[in-house]
């Protein structure tokens, strides 16, 4: 069964390395879905046209029906349901109309936007369909929302100025009509929720994706974790899933707008403790940036919205690890880890994990900046003041 976050990975992929394009014709149409810049033109063929049997033709709306026909594992019956029985949507108004025609007694999956008109007032949620009016009542352009803050709307869209691309607009705004909640699990209200969201940080991971966060999974995020600090930074740590001091010392923040795998992991585990990040999509947004300040509210950290290497330890039930004496001589993640606090301090190292003489002149520097004894060796009352 998918999810939101399912369809908005769907529709992330053609949002990816630049973006797609639609074409100048049909040729290789196929083939030209893993090239999104081939064959680039203003002709209105494209991929998403011919999987809906409608090319040339206005791709926004179909470009919605091939991320939800995508995330529900190429079965059209099941994006069909998903999409309230109109798989596919080849126009603008098709997928808004299916939710009017419901009636009361359906549940409706069509909302009028927050903005003071008559009907329902709405605040949208990732995975909604986002539909557009040029003048306040004819539908003209639609997408897909991936995030909300507290002012403003995030979009993926087809057919967005020839290509596929992420758009923003303010809550208010008097371009947008109202919003679709997909069908998902083929009910008439959707249900799917942190546990669902669990399951699929765990299929992520490779492990069995039951929706419970439990010592498999913390394991596998941790290892997955490791591996990314090992790839990102040459950590050269072991991807072992046992968070202890050497993992500590190698990671490194993520915070807005970072976009990367560790973002992903991140937002994982914030599912697996009870916080939303509003989807799992490795970009740190507004959203992951608001779990991440309730996780560290909840844990008695300041709430920086940014996941520093003693939020994960909280967030992964350690704390910080003791730290040793280190001096001439030292060498090791700990020291790598000291050679990036002296630098966020105004002394340019190479963090090699080698304490050195430029280390040594580093730490003595900071040491009479600080008011300390200048010995160069990096003792409790050095390591208290640096972090």
């Amino acid at each position: 069964m998918p999810t939101p976050n399912d369809v908005i990975t769907a529709f992330a992929y053609y949002i990816g390395n630049g973006g797609y394009y639609e074409k100048a014709s049909a040729k290789n149409l196929s083939r030209e879905v893993s090239d999104f810049a081939a064959n680039k033109g203003s002709a209105n063929y494209t991929y998403m046209g011919k999987l809906c049997g409608v090319n040339p033709g206005a791709w926004c709306a179909m470009m919605v029906s091939t991320a939800v026909y995508e995330a529900c594992g190429s079965d059209k019956a099941a994006a069909r349901e998903a999409m309230w029985g109109v798989w596919p949507c080849t126009a603008c108004n098709q997928l808004f109309d299916a939710g009017l025609n419901h009636g009361a007694s359906h549940y409706s999956p069509w909302q009028l936007a927050n903005k003071g008109r008559s009907g329902s007032a709405y605040t949208p949620k990732a995975g909604d369909v986002i539909v557009f009016s040029d003048n306040g009542t004819s539908r003209s352009h639609t997408g897909l929302v991936y995030a909300v803050d507290g002012s403003t709307v995030y979009t993926y869209e087809g057919n967005s100025g020839n290509m596929a691309r992420k758009r923003s607009y303010a809550l208010t705004s008097s371009y947008i009509y109202g919003y679709v909640t997909l069908n998902l699990d083929g009910t008439d209200d959707e249900t799917d929720g942190d546990d669902s969201c669990v399951a699929q940080f765990q299929q992520y991971l490779g492990v069995t994706a039951d929706g419970i966060y439990g010592p498999k999974t913390k394991a596998a995020a941790v290892k997955a974790h490791q591996h990314y600090v090992n790839a990102a930074y040459g950590a050269s740590i072991a991807e072992d899933g046992v968070w202890g001091p050497e993992t500590y010392y190698a990671t490194e923040r993520v915070q807005k707008p970072d976009d990367n795998d560790d973002v992903t992991l991140w937002q994982g585990l914030l599912y697996c403790l009870g916080y939303d990040p509003v989807g799992i999509d490795g970009s740190f947004g507004a959203n992951t940036e608001a779990a991440t300040m309730a996780l560290q509210s909840a844990q008695g950290l300041t709430p920086t919205g940014i996941a520093d290497r003693y939020t994960w330890a909280k967030a992964l039930g350690a704390d910080r690890p003791a730290h040793t004496v280190l001096k001439t001589g030292s060498t090791g993640q700990e020291v790598r880890y000291l050679q990036r606090l002296l630098t966020e301090n105004g002394h340019t190292l190479e963090t090699d994990g080698k304490f050195g003489a430029k280390t040594c002149a580093a730490v003595k520097g900071y040491q009479e900046a600080a008011g300390l004894e200048v010995d160069g060796i990096v003792g409790p009352l050095t390591w208290a003041a640096l972090e």
